[in-house]
């Protein structure tokens, strides 16, 4: 017989106390006692059961009296409450419980009956729990999609909190390698788990419907719209030295005034003979370089105190180094040109490019003095608690590990130089010198061919590359001196506007590298690629800016002249990865070409080569880290850090020149 619902038919039983020999469904088989329960043979529970069982012995089981089983349904291990009189309870939609009609005459079926009925509502309850569960999430999502529609500013901040909640992504450092292995495959990032294109042609590849799974992904889109057409853009950006960078747009089934159209999306540079080295660098040497920029926007978006473009996506994979981000596109009103035409207010001005101050549309100090604002703002907010807390910023990759007291667990070693090896750099110096003061020399001051000069650049830089480690230990050892922010802040990587009283403003992006680390070191690298004039006449008032901005903003209060030394003491360890960069000057300008460049503006040095700015930076920086060397006093600055901190505050004795020259004891 079959199951009947109340008042139907009973089970058809065996004889008491043999068991049925058929399978119950899901491997097992019926009378097989559940969970190793031993049946015997009972009496009904009670006289009444006894006379209504026509007194019966019958075999039972733990579900017989009710109470709680669990019985395996498949794979799965069911809890089950049953009901001494009305059977197994049955979970419905609403949430509640019920009983089943087969189970009314409960107490009177066989026991392998009560088996049956008990797998069946058992498995019906795992399907029912799904069920709600999903419906329940899908609630929980249309109500999250609801409060979301509010604003786009409420979008951001509610996924940013989602966001925030994720386990974190944890980088595995990779090799060069990897790099050569994997560029031209797909595999599934890290934080969506889905896999992502990495150029135009594989975005184009994958077409709006991995659009619409990747904005859904990440929330940036609301679940009732999709992407329904993609186009990439003719024009090709060939800003940055870190990465390749193209723009595109979208069309939505649903046009969305708070969904923007025309994107930016930033990938990897190819594996081409022109950027093959420059994708190792980005990739590897300073990775996670691409992993901490996309957490940036992915966690912290709505807590920037400045404006940054409106993240859609964005992910890496571990396993081949791939990466992409997906950000709205900055309406710059002049890329045909800057400073063609008047701008009315909002206007975005530029874009600028680096290491060319003479673009900006007015003086340059207002603009400086502006990013000084925004960098102090970013800090303050740091310290006031608006990015979350310090587990959360490390857990994210964008805090490294405090400084503590102990400068020799930094690499700090009284013995020996802490930087590069001696010989090595002392021969990388004299190409340096040579370069500045013959090859390049119409680019650079007089006095660099003076032999005063270059014995002073020698021994400086020696001296600095001696105390590499106990520099950078001290940099960090302050926490007031600490903190979050851009690490490569020059006007190119900040979009400047003004409002209808005409007071800059500005957004920034470009966030590789973004984290916490010294405050003086990140200033002067949003002075590095600015023309040396105005940072030599203006640098005691940016310092001032930054330090008052910080301090209102909630900040502490922190020395100027503490904080004018890491910028100093910076700059020279600037001008050394500009000395060691040197050699790739020739490769993209050959060595016959330099005799008849005159100045910077030579469009074969100041234009960009292969796509990228990197011998119009390196020419720049190298200039003013020269310039600072000299104009600035910058030896005399490291000759106050060495007698002031290492000698007085640390109780060390100053290297000697042996050990600055790497010569034998």
């Amino acid at each position: 017989g079959g199951c009947g619902g109340r008042g139907g038919a009973r089970l058809a039983m065996c004889p008491p106390g043999v068991a049925a020999p058929w399978h119950l469904g899901d491997g097992r088989i019926r009378g097989v006692p559940a969970l190793g329960e031993r049946c015997r043979e009972r009496g009904p529970a009670n006289a009444a059961a006894a006379s209504a069982s026509g007194g019966a012995r019958r075999s039972s089981w733990r579900g017989s009296l009710g109470g709680v089983v669990q019985l395996w349904c498949g794979t799965s291990l069911e809890r089950l409450d049953i009901d001494a009189i009305l059977g197994p309870k049955i979970l419905q939609a609403d949430g509640r419980m019920g009983f089943m009609d087969e189970a009314a005459d409960w107490f009177h079926l066989d026991s392998a009956d009560q088996k049956l009925l008990a797998y069946k509502a058992a498995k019906q309850n795992r399907q029912m729990a799904k069920t709600v569960k999903e419906m329940a999430a899908r609630a929980e999502e249309d109500a999250w999609e609801r409060a979301a529609s509010e604003s786009p500013a409420t979008r951001t901040r509610m996924r940013c909190e989602l966001e925030t909640k994720r386990a974190a992504v944890q980088w595995t450092p990779i090799g060069l390698e990897t790099v050569s292995e994997g560029h031209d495959k797909f595999a599934p990032g890290m934080i969506y788990g889905l896999p992502f294109p990495w150029s135009e042609e594989t975005l184009v590849q994958l077409g709006p419907a991995w659009l619409t799974q990747a904005f859904h992904a990440c929330r940036s889109m609301p679940k009732s719209n999709r992407v329904t057409k993609v186009v990439v853009d003719a024009a090709k950006i060939t800003a940055g030295n870190n990465s390749g960078k193209f723009l595109f747009e979208v069309e939505y089934a649903q046009p969305d005034p708070s969904l923007h159209t025309r994107l930016f999306a930033k990938v990897p540079f190819p594996m081409t003979a022109a950027t093959k080295s420059d994708r190792f660098s980005s990739s590897v040497y300073k990775q996670p370089m691409d992993l901490m920029e996309i957490n940036s926007y992915r966690l912290f978006e709505s807590f920037f105190p400045t404006k940054i473009p409106r993240f859609y996506y964005g992910d890496i994979s571990n396993e081949t180094s791939n990466f992409i981000l997906i950000t709205e596109r900055v309406a710059f009103a002049e890329l045909d040109g800057t400073g063609r035409r008047s701008l009315a207010p909002f206007e975005v001005e530029g874009p600028y490019e680096k290491c060319k101050d003479f673009q900006l549309r007015e003086r340059d100090a207002e603009y400086y003095s502006q990013l000084m604002r925004v960098s102090a703002r970013i800090a303050a907010a740091h310290k006031t608690g608006r990015f979350g807390s310090e587990e959360l910023l490390a857990s994210s990759g964008l805090s490294r590990p405090r400084a503590g007291s102990d400068w020799r667990a930094w690499g700090g070693n009284p013995a020996a130089a802490t930087g590069l090896p001696p010989q090595d750099l002392r021969q990388k110096l004299a190409m340096a010198v040579d370069f500045v003061s013959s090859t390049a020399r119409p680019l650079y001051p007089g006095y660099v061919r003076e032999e005063r000069f270059q014995r002073k650049f020698m021994s400086t830089m020696m001296t600095r590359a001696a105390y590499h480690a106990e520099i950078d230990f001290w940099k960090h050892s302050h926490p007031d001196y600490v903190a979050l922010g851009h690490q490569n802040l020059n006007i190119d990587n900040a979009y400047f506007w003004r409002d209808a009283g005409g007071r800059l403003d500005c957004g920034i992006y470009d966030f590789g590298g973004f984290g916490s680390s010294c405050l003086g070191h990140k200033l002067y690298w949003i002075f590095n690629c600015s023309d040396f004039e105005q940072f030599r006449d203006n640098l005691d008032d940016y310092l001032r800016t930054f330090i008052d901005t910080y301090r209102t903003d909630g900040g502490p209060h922190i020395d100027v002249e503490v904080l004018r030394m890491q910028v100093i003491l910076t700059a020279l360890e600037n001008l050394q990865f500009m000395v060691l960069a040197v050699p790739n000057c020739f490769k993209m300008c050959a060595a016959k070409e330099w005799a008849t460049i005159k100045d910077r503006h030579d469009p074969r040095i100041s234009e960009n080569v292969d796509g990228k700015s990197t011998l119009r930076t390196t020419l720049h920086c190298l200039g003013n880290g020269v310039r600072i060397l000299e104009e600035l006093r910058a030896d005399e600055v490291l000759e106050s850090w060495v007698r002031e901190v290492y000698v007085g505050a640390w109780g060390q004795e100053a290297k000697t020149d042996a050990i600055i020259r790497g010569l034998p004891a």
